[in-house]
């Protein structure tokens, strides 16, 4: 769930972060803050909000300005008009948003407002089909996921080899980028190709699959389904299981060859 904190005094974005917190616990839960309707519309263009809390006497233009906006440019919004004067809640409701909280925000009326959102938030949390035997490949809803580099597609598919284990950067450019002796290069290579990845992901709504640490990268199998994993804990169906082929088209995946024939 993603969720939008406008307001243009820091405090007051801290105390609605503090409340959300305690009531929800989620660590998938993605907050993100603006000071001003600029950056508040650029967060609504850039990203799929779930819910916004929307300050309403901010600079510039107001948070009913504001909401108007959010509510052409992303309809499924949940908007939630936060603010320290009560005479502004008649002008919310005719933009019929889903709640109306005065400052400071209690946490037992936040908790009512998000029980009773007027566009209910839906699980967009997709699962992948992976195809390990054979050609490399990745569905969504039974449809191919397109990368714009190959090497995009190959840093996936070594990250899904290693079952959710995490690999770091070197590890990585030594195994799947061509080895080169200017390491610097390399890695500057390897950067771009991580923020491609990233962004194509983002495009699919795949933003959680890829885990990035500090100098560490792994994948969430949890939101894989995955010929390889069915294969290695018996659960493979027929069509699905091994025949002799795997990932194709690299060279580095012969090693699992070996592995899966004497599995």
């Amino acid at each position: 769930m993603n969720i939008l904190i406008a307001d243009d005094e820091e405090y007051a974005r801290i105390e609605i972060e503090e409340v959300l917190e305690r009531i929800i616990p989620d660590k998938k839960t993605k907050l993100f803050f603006a000071e001003d309707y600029d950056s508040a519309m650029s967060v609504i263009g850039d990203n799929r909000i779930d819910i916004a809390f929307l300050d309403i006497q901010m600079p510039g233009k107001n948070g009913l300005a504001l909401a108007q906006n959010i509510k052409r440019a992303s309809p499924e919004t949940n908007i939630i008009m936060v603010t320290a004067y009560s005479q502004y809640a008649l002008d919310a409701l005719k933009l019929f948003v889903s709640g109306y909280l005065l400052k400071p925000v209690m946490e037992n009326e936040m908790r009512e407002v998000l029980q009773n959102l007027r566009n209910p938030i839906k699980d967009t949390k997709k699962r992948l089909d992976v195809r390990c035997f054979g050609h490399f490949e990745i569905f969504v809803d039974g449809k191919p996921i397109v990368l714009k580099r190959q090497k995009e597609k190959e840093l996936l598919a070594y990250l899904i080899c290693l079952k959710g284990a995490s690999a770091t950067r070197g590890d990585i450019c030594s195994y799947v980028f061509d080895e080169s002796n200017d390491i610097d290069k390399n890695y500057s290579y390897f950067r771009k190709i991580v923020s491609a990845l990233k962004k194509d992901l983002n495009n699919y709504g795949l933003d959680e699959l890829l885990i990035q640490n500090v100098n560490s990268y792994s994948v969430d199998t949890s939101l894989l389904r995955c010929d390889y994993y069915d294969y290695l804990t018996g659960q493979a169906e027929e069509e699905r299981s091994y025949k002799g082929e795997f990932m194709t088209q690299y060279e580095w995946a012969e090693e699992y060859i070996y592995s899966l024939e004497n599995y």
